[in-house]
């Protein structure tokens, strides 16, 4: 990083050098901006698919936070980018509970090509992605009596004395693809930036009676707390499934801190 306090004119340094080193410096800063927003995306069944459109070099781990109407995700997550930046492999691991199905395990991987360059404001980025997770099934059994009362859940009516599952949730794994397409901008030159990115993507889901996909579309921004530290917030909407097939039925959220590890 350059230092901000050199002063141009005790280095004998003409205009024409001194205008190439301001440029130099506007674009450390931009790239700077980037690598604060450094992020661990990994695709986890219950969070946001976010993708940010630039990678940072090295390795970046994260703690996640999020969920929606169908339950809460708590995760851990961490990425690798060489250094040349062309491309970002990332996974991730956690826990999941579902409102009406047990708790269980869940992970997420992807793969991601940035597209634009290193020190631009804008950029965009291709990516894919698997998650799953350990199977839960929650089972409502009516078990009517010729006398009884109709317990809730339990519809139509069953004979007298019979037993029948009204409800099971079955899992599967998803498989999301799509883009990042993003707009950075840093903030002094302490470590500090911000970068806001939108996430469409078609997501194929595998689960319960059958398989389809949907389109959804996530908004989110990085912040650079530090130039190894950051924190991201974004939320996702769209097309959703049947809670049955255990897809999306709503909007999810997402809350991430995460950490480049290396000298910054």
């Amino acid at each position: 990083m350059f230092d901000a306090s050199f002063d141009d004119r005790q280095s004998g340094l003409s205009a024409l050098d001194r205008r190439w080193l301001w440029a130099i410096r506007i674009v450390a800063v931009v790239a700077v901006g980037g690598v604060l927003a450094a992020s661990a995306d990994a695709q986890l069944p219950g969070l946001p698919v976010l993708q940010n459109a630039w990678a940072t070099p090295g390795m970046v781990g994260a703690l996640d936070v999020g969920g929606g109407p169908d339950g809460s995700v708590y995760a851990a997550a961490v990425s690798w980018t060489p250094i040349n930046g062309h491309f970002q492999v990332s996974g991730g691991g956690g826990f999941r509970s579902r409102t009406g199905v047990r708790s269980a395990g869940a992970y997420g991987m992807r793969a991601a090509v940035p597209f634009g360059g290193a020190s631009s404001a804008f950029g965009f980025a291709a990516f894919a992605g698997i998650g799953g997770g350990s199977g839960g099934t929650t089972h409502t059994v009516c078990n009517v009596t010729a006398t009884a009362t109709m317990p809730p859940g339990c519809a139509p009516e069953p004979p007298p004395g019979t037993g029948f599952i009204v409800d099971s949730t079955a899992s599967g794994f998803e498989v999301p693809v799509g883009v990042g397409i993003g707009w950075r901008h840093a903030i002094g030159v302490g470590g500090h930036g911000v970068a806001v990115y939108a996430t469409p993507s078609y997501v194929f889901f595998s689960g319960g009676s059958k398989t389809n996909g949907v389109v959804r579309a996530s908004l989110a921004a990085d912040a650079g707390i530090t130039p190894s530290l950051g924190a991201t917030l974004g939320v996702e909407l769209g097309g959703s499934r049947a809670k049955g097939l255990g897809g999306p039925s709503g909007v999810l959220y997402g809350l991430g801190v995460s950490y480049a590890f290396g000298r910054r």
